[in-house]
């Protein structure tokens, strides 16, 4: 039961709607006569809490795939905690060794304009008491110190904006276990606060804003299409799985639109990957443990075989078609094949993945037809095709035969794409720009290979005809996934490329289907 004011007489009421629980009513009257109104502003999610996932958003109504949740404004932006040097008066690059600084603050910045932008104004004074000029970056190096200014624009927010203050006082932090182990940089960060610049916030303050940034930011573009981070006031309350069902898509000035990805239950926890679905199983693991403090235990995580995939499982070299399966056991993990009980330990699996991951990365073994063949094949052979190192090969042998039309490269990017859409459908299903975009790179690729079967030689029409089907059924799932991406994004061009891919490809299907009529 809830208390309230009545939507309708703003009498003293005990109902809450069933749907978001936040609108009150007197009676089931004045509820069923408020709907029309009050259905348009009913969000299609409720928050709940458990002792073990804290606060989370699940589904208050049964939602379709495609049904957007939630678009917000960040909180606030920044650099990321270790960046490339970034103008701080637009979240610009900063290109070479001789550039501008601050005359102020002497941070670095793109251009002396910058030093009065909006964006800057208010931390400048607060940099500028650091006379000795211990944090500005000194170099074009990846650096730590731009750790201190996303904490420093969050903690101006309880002046000039105490609601959004409050929110971020109210997201989940970790503060005290990342205190106990003595992360390097919270303790550098919340040191520099609190002794150079000597900011008037007691030192718990300091440790609560920059551990919930750690817990909550999310890693955005900027309009200058530099890497930052931004908190979001909803976005934080999405739960974790490694098979998510909601995407997150990131538009104009950072908003962030979260829309469902497939039909979900009312009841439903709505999920986002926090790692990327597409990280190995060790890699999620240390993520979620190190970073936000928890182990995940979705459907994946739960699945040794990862739902059927093997991702990152490798093959038993003594076995035909068995893959090894990972145990852990006080803190050791160890795999073994089910069939022959063969074992490697945790470091040996690792350390072949390393050795084949840094492979991957020469562009030699990749750059013609015969060699992105031949290497597959190896990954395949030693791991197999459904493999986060196939995976990774795969991308790079993609990217190598991009220019490669020849019939063999054509028909060996296909059938890489098929089995990429595969992999994505399982791991990040539904209407994923992922899916999307692979959808639309298949059936391009699809439609070329068909049009030079055609002209290069005479191709059985049935089965040909079959297959401009197909194609043309691959492009419009493209279309209408890529549309779904809000506006100011790549989303809508590429729905459109899909959408004149598929007509073509529809054109050429009617043509060779009216010409197989008057033949027959």
């Amino acid at each position: 039961m809830g208390g309230g004011s009545c939507g309708v007489c703003d009498a003293v009421a005990s109902m809450t709607c069933g749907g978001c629980g936040t609108m009150h009513y007197c009676g089931k009257e004045h509820q069923r006569q408020h709907w029309p109104q009050h259905r348009t502003q009913c969000p299609p999610y409720k928050m709940i809490s458990s002792p073990e996932a804290g606060r989370y958003l699940v589904a208050s109504r049964r939602l379709p795939a495609g049904q957007v949740l939630v678009e917000e404004q960040p909180l606030a932006v920044g650099p990321l905690s270790i960046s490339e040097l970034v103008c701080l008066g637009c979240h610009g690059p900063i290109i070479g060794d001789d550039f501008p600084r601050c005359p102020e603050c002497w941070w670095p910045l793109c251009s002396l304009e910058c030093a009065s932008s909006s964006l800057h104004q208010a931390e400048c004074p607060i940099l500028a008491t650091d006379v000795k000029h211990i944090g500005p970056p000194t170099t074009q190096m990846e650096t730590l110190r731009y750790d201190v200014i996303l904490s420093i624009r969050c903690l101006l927010l309880k002046s000039k904006d105490p609601t959004a203050w409050q929110t971020l006082m109210s997201m989940e932090h970790h503060s005290e276990q990342r205190q106990l182990n003595q992360e390097d940089n919270q303790v550098v960060t919340v040191r520099y606060m609190s002794e150079v610049l000597k900011l008037d916030y007691d030192i718990e303050t300091l440790h609560q804003i920059r551990a919930a940034i750690a817990t909550n930011g999310m890693e955005i573009r900027s309009e200058k299409n530099t890497r930052v981070r931004a908190m979001y006031p909803m976005v934080r309350l999405f739960n974790n799985s490694c098979v998510p069902n909601v995407h997150l898509s990131c538009g104009v000035e950072g908003t962030m639109q979260a829309r469902t990805t497939v039909p979900i239950k009312i009841g439903e926890p709505l999920c986002i990957c926090y790692t990327g679905a597409l990280m190995p199983a060790w890699e999620r693991y240390d993520t979620l443990t190190k970073t936000y403090h928890f182990t995940c235990n979705c459907t994946r995580c739960e699945d040794p075989t990862e739902l059927g995939t093997y991702f990152s499982c490798p093959r038993c070299p003594d076995c035909t078609g068995c893959y090894m399966l990972s145990s852990t056991w006080l803190d050791e993990t160890v795999w073994r094949c089910p069939t022959c009980k063969l074992e490697k330990t945790d470091t040996q699996v690792r350390e072949d993945i390393n050795d084949w991951l840094q492979r991957i990365l020469m562009d030699d073994i990749f750059n013609t037809f015969k060699r992105a063949k031949a290497t597959l094949q190896e990954v395949e052979d030693q791991f197999h095709a459904q493999h986060y190192v196939w995976m990774r090969a795969a991308h790079s042998a993609l990217y190598q035969l991009c220019d490669n039309n020849t019939e063999p490269a054509l028909k060996l990017r296909i059938k890489i794409w098929k089995k990429l859409v595969y992999l994505y459908s399982v791991l990040e299903p539904g209407l994923t720009k992922r899916r999307g975009m692979t959808l639309l790179e298949m059936g391009i690729i699809m439609l070329r290979a068909a049009k030079l079967e055609y002209d290069e030689g005479d191709p059985f029409m049935p089965e040909f005809l079959k297959q401009l089907q197909e194609i043309s059924e691959y492009l419009k799932e493209a279309t209408q996934i890529l549309q779904l991406e809000p506006v100011g994004t790549r989303g809508p061009a590429l729905a459109q490329r899909a959408e004149e891919k598929r007509a073509e490809a529809e054109e050429f299907l009617h043509r060779l289907d009216s010409s197989s009529v008057r033949a027959e």
